[in-house]
């Protein structure tokens, strides 16, 4: 995994950009400890390709983070704009599991699974000079099961704080925008705006079966306390 900077390179973050970094932690910190807080999380769902959307099925999900990684492995977070998000969440938990399919990986992760992504990167003959960053700018920290390929967070280049996720046959251009501005940002949008995420950006790689029929479920809703939900039949 490359570098943004050396230890001894600082990241200049001054004035009003270093304020709104600032409240955009508190905000995303306060999103997460609340999702985790929800007592019986799960989505309203409808049928794959059901063009009314129709709920029908209630897929029960879960959140689980773990506990605070080490000092060691927190140095090895870049230095770069955004970390302190990142720095922050990972001091307080060191990955998680949300909604029972999306994994945050653990530091000590992030180099196996990334050294895995660059491969298969090379083996898919993608050009660097024709992406918004190259093989060797990512840590790859994140990752939706059912999905072909991991989340990346941009470590080098112009794109360096950055979250890019796309599939392998759709690589993406130079002018590709991110799925999220930087770490926060992220873990705000997973939080608050989850159908968005799995179903428009990740493509509907979350699905969910009912254990009975074989249909595919696709999540339409999501549910803090599906206790409290009941379909219309």
């Amino acid at each position: 995994m490359a570098e943004a900077r050396t230890k001894g390179e600082p990241c200049y973050i001054v004035g009003s950009v270093a304020i709104a970094l600032e409240a955009k932690a508190a905000v995303f910190m306060k999103a997460f400890e609340s999702l985790l807080a929800h007592p019986a999380p799960g989505f309203a769902c409808h049928v794959a390709r059901d063009p009314l959307k129709i709920e029908g099925f209630v897929a029960p999900v879960a959140h689980r983070a773990k506990l605070g990684a080490t000092t060691r492995d927190l140095e090895k977070i870049p230095d770069i704009v955004g970390a302190a998000a990142a720095r922050e969440f990972y001091a307080a938990h060191d990955g998680a599991l949300l909604y029972s399919g999306l994994e945050i990986f653990p530091i000590k992760k992030w180099k196996e699974v990334t050294e895995s992504m660059a491969e298969s990167w090379e083996d898919g003959g993608y050009r660097d000079d024709r992406m918004p960053y190259g093989r060797r700018d990512f840590i790859a920290f994140a990752h939706s099961h059912g999905a072909a390929s991991c989340l990346h967070w941009v470590i080098a280049g112009p794109r360096a704080g950055a979250v890019y996720w796309w599939a392998w046959t759709m690589p993406p251009d130079e002018q590709t925008p991110p799925l999220a501005a930087d770490f926060a940002s992220f873990i705000e949008l997973v939080c608050t705006k989850p159908i968005h995420f799995f179903n428009e950006l990740l493509h509907c790689n979350t699905r969910f079966t009912d254990g009975k029929t074989g249909k595919e479920w696709i999540p339409n809703r999501y549910l803090p306390d599906r206790r409290q939900f009941k379909l219309k039949m």
